[in-house]
């Protein structure tokens, strides 16, 4: 074992090491949404191992590329980026709408914002915006360490998360939304 490969050239063991600090954030997630949907690995380049980014080529192969990252850098990317897994793996069961005064960026208009509680668990911000021939949709999981904080402290997190300006929801529309602080068990 190297410094740069601290838990060997096994990908599994760096996928563990990101699934503990999905769990963190995400309790309810399985090791499956890291495993069954990474495009990194680790492979022997030359004559020493290397972290790869796996992409498509035209023939439909995939090429592994190396990456010039160090260990912490690599288990962050193992465990970011499933949204969708986490999304398709945690059916809304409870939601509650954030109202805002309608406003728009150009001509795009704010349609749907609102607060989702999850079966297995945990919340998530839904926003929905869109124009007469366009529209699009986001889906952001509230990790969990946000609900150990205090409401106003939640508050900044979370603008951070869900940042006001292109969705147009701020601080204070969450403040101001009737039911909100206790849906979110504040």
């Amino acid at each position: 074992m190297s410094e740069k490969f601290p838990y060997g050239y096994d990908l599994n063991a760096y996928i563990d090491k990101a699934f503990e600090q999905m769990k963190e954030d995400f309790p309810w997630a399985t090791r499956d949404m890291i495993a069954k949907h990474t495009y990194l690995g680790i492979v022997k380049v030359g004559d020493e191992y290397q972290y790869v980014s796996y992409h498509y080529q035209h023939d439909g192969k995939l090429k592994p590329y190396p990456e010039d990252i160090d260990c912490d850098k690599f288990i962050r990317r193992l465990a970011s980026g499933h949204e969708w897994e986490l999304e398709a793996a945690n059916p809304v069961k409870e939601s509650i709408n954030v109202p805002s005064s309608t406003r728009c960026s150009h001509d795009w208009f704010l349609e749907i914002y609102r607060i989702q509680k999850h079966e297995l668990g945990g919340y998530s911000a839904y926003v929905q915006a869109g124009n007469r021939s366009a529209g699009g949709s986001r889906t952001f999981f509230i990790p969990a360490s946000y609900f150990k904080l205090s409401w106003e402290e939640f508050l900044d997190k979370y603008m951070e998360l869900v940042p006001p300006g292109p969705f147009y929801v701020d601080k204070e529309d969450l403040e101001n939304a009737e039911g909100v602080k206790e849906f979110l068990g504040f």
